[in-house]
């Protein structure tokens, strides 16, 4: 490992990080700024842009501007980075861990994942179509443990398909959030949301899908929905024999050499973690237990540097899976999770998240096989959009260096 100011270079040693699933069994589960944090950030993202040009190259000048820039927004603390290309791996950290110390974040620090964690449960789902254990177009209500007959539109069900690409029908949370979230920038949203989901835990969420109707025909109007992604997880739990975090190890993390990515902390893993704050500064609460398959992985940018790194191998039957249309098309689409897109006139694939306090982006360019992973620790309005730009404006800055 070597450091450059600012940046950890770590070039491509770990064949874990190539690894593809396993076949087999295997879920639900800087400048004038104002205020403390204002000063936290100059500090630091100073310190980050300090050091030897000469011996930096065009993205780590354009990543320290462009962070410098989104530092401005006072309503921001920290960022961590990873960029992913064929030979080395590269981290960026900036801002702070806290509003109430200056402390950089590193490769190691962890971050709540949020609705990143859909592609996890979407690659798992994935395995199972690629081992003939599921199918994206059969009757999903045959994967559940029960009878829900309810889940279905004039005898049209749902399909694992409809239930990837939040075209299923089904509400965007269970229990019912839809009131919560017509008033999402109350200042009392969190405190809410976090109590509507109190001690509601998988048993009651198998009850309770049992009585929930689906709100259009699967398949025919696209409602994002978290509640969709959890079916999925109770699933994958049932056709593959063992609960949520036993299959994500088993089939992703172990293989990978993630040791730090989980749905809980634990060890000197509370230690790291990093404070959330909402848009009106305050530290948030962890996501409810039941975040599970939607939106409740913790992980760190060496971790999840090393998950980027497979989803860039399309050899992989699994990661080629997940990774193809489902509805639209290639360059205007969605996949298994997936968003699918272009820029400058590549393939674009990414997928973005947002909890409580923090903020997540996953963006990938498989032909250039380069891809970025970008956690912050902040839930402000625009931050997971921030954070895909960021990425691009990297990924524009290596391409123009390229000879």
């Amino acid at each position: 490992m070597r450091l450059i100011k600012g940046k950890v270079v770590l070039p491509e040693i770990a064949q874990q990080e190539r690894s593809a699933l396993p076949s087999g069994r295997g879920l639900f589960g800087s400048l004038a700024l104002s205020g403390l944090i204002a000063a936290i950030s100059f500090g630091i993202a100073s310190s980050a842009t300090a050091g030897d040009h000469a011996h930096r190259t065009a993205r780590d000048i354009v990543a320290d501007k462009a962070v410098s820039e989104y530092l401005r927004n006072s309503c921001h603390v920290g960022i961590s980075i990873a960029v992913v290309d064929a030979d080395h791996t590269y981290f960026y950290n900036y801002g702070s861990t806290s509003r109430d110390k200056v402390e950089r974040p590193t490769p190691l620090t962890i971050y709540e994942l949020a609705s990143v964690t859909k592609t996890f449960t979407a690659s798992l789902a994935a395995r199972a179509v690629v081992d003939g254990r599921m199918t994206l177009d059969g009757d999903f209500r045959s994967d559940l443990p029960g009878d829900y007959r309810n889940l279905a539109w004039n005898g049209q069900p749902i399909t694992l398909r409809t239930l990837l690409t939040h075209y299923s029908g089904m509400p965007r949370d269970i229990p019912d959030s839809d009131a919560l979230f017509a008033d999402k920038e109350s200042p009392d949203f969190n405190a809410r949301l976090f109590a509507l989901n109190q001690g509601f835990g998988r048993k009651q969420f198998l009850a309770a899908l049992h009585d929930i109707h689906l709100r259009s025909a699967p398949g025919d109007k696209q409602a994002y929905s978290n509640a969709g992604y959890l079916v999925i997880g109770l699933g994958l739990e049932h056709v593959l024999g063992e609960p949520m975090d036993a299959l994500m190890r088993q089939y992703i993390f172990q293989p990978l050499g993630m040791t730090s990515t989980g749905f809980t902390l634990k060890g000197d893993e509370l230690a790291r973690i990093v404070n959330g704050y909402d848009r009106y500064g305050r530290v948030t609460p962890r996501p409810p237990e039941n975040a599970g398959a939607a939106w409740g992985l913790y992980a760190s940018t060496a971790d999840m540097a090393k998950y980027v790194r497979w989803q860039l191998d399309e050899s992989n039957p699994v990661v080629r899976l997940s990774h193809q249309a489902l509805t639209g098309s290639g360059s205007d689409g969605e996949a298994m999770a997936w968003n699918l897109g272009g820029d400058q006139r590549q393939p674009l694939i990414w997928h973005g998240g947002g909890s409580l306090g923090m903020s997540s982006q996953v963006v990938l360019y498989p032909k250039q096989h380069e891809g970025y992973v970008l956690l912050a620790n902040d839930a402000c309005e625009g931050t997971e959009g921030a954070l895909k730009n960021l990425a691009e404006t990297m990924h524009a800055a290596e391409v123009k260096s390229d000879p």
